[in-house]
């Protein structure tokens, strides 16, 4: 591709990596990690951004998805309980302890009345090499996700995760058919990993994010910002 500016004259300032640290610092949209789901059917689908049965990370604004194909390779480094409830979409319910009365309100909830509840993951994502959230919110994934048990850091592997990767399955009834996740142990290395004190702080953030009432006020000059917040 042609240099469009190849005949500037001027010698500029080249910025450093310091700078460039500081830059992702302050253009990050959101405090919330961005998360990984399974991809079956909805808007982005419908509007050509990813293929059904991908595993996609939704992008701020709400319009755009970064596809990662049909299998990701993770490493799980902690897990949480995770109970929402998004009928509200201005008023977002989140709990994280299971003996809340709002988690068990929202796990006994009927279906399709916008209350989702499931294990959520902190990974490191292999070709990315970033941190995100993944969060088993349905039937087929809460089944899934004791597979990923082993991978985590426990006392029986010395407090050590292993990697595992994420494919898919297509699961289908007489009425109608939806894609799965599939688990299994990871064969191929993870070229970079982030330093521990990375790790660290990245966990404690994960593991001391607070539920409650969030309230989405949508008079904000920046709606990027308010839409990251809302249902993950």
């Amino acid at each position: 591709m042609t240099n469009a500016l190849a005949n500037l004259k001027v010698s500029l300032p080249s910025a450093t990596s310091t700078d460039m640290a500081a830059f992702e610092a302050v253009a990050k949209g959101s405090s919330f990690l961005p998360r990984i789901q399974l991809i079956t059917k909805g808007k982005y689908v419908d509007t050509g951004k990813i293929s059904p049965g991908h595993w996609g990370v939704p992008q701020p604004g709400g319009e755009e998805i970064q596809d990662l194909g049909d299998k990701v390779d993770v490493i799980p480094f902690a897990f949480r309980p995770k109970a929402m409830d998004v009928s509200d979409r201005e008023a977002i319910v989140t709990s994280y302890d299971v003996n809340d009365p709002e988690f068990k309100r929202i796990v006994a909830a009927p279906k399709n009345t916008g209350c989702i509840w499931g294990p959520t993951f902190l990974v490191f994502e292999r070709n990315t090499q970033k941190f995100y959230e993944l969060f088993f919110s349905n039937a087929s994934g809460r089944s899934e996700a004791s597979k990923m048990r082993p991978f985590l850091p426990s006392e029986e592997n010395e407090g050590l995760p292993s990697a595992a990767s994420m494919g898919i399955r297509y699961k289908q009834t007489k009425d109608y058919g939806w894609h799965v996740p599939v688990i299994t142990k990871c064969t191929l290395t993870f070229d970079s990993i982030p330093p521990g004190e990375k790790i660290l702080e990245v966990i404690e953030a994960f593991n001391t994010q607070s539920g409650g009432v969030e309230k989405v006020d949508e008079s904000k000059e920046n709606k990027d910002e308010g839409n990251s917040k809302r249902a993950r």
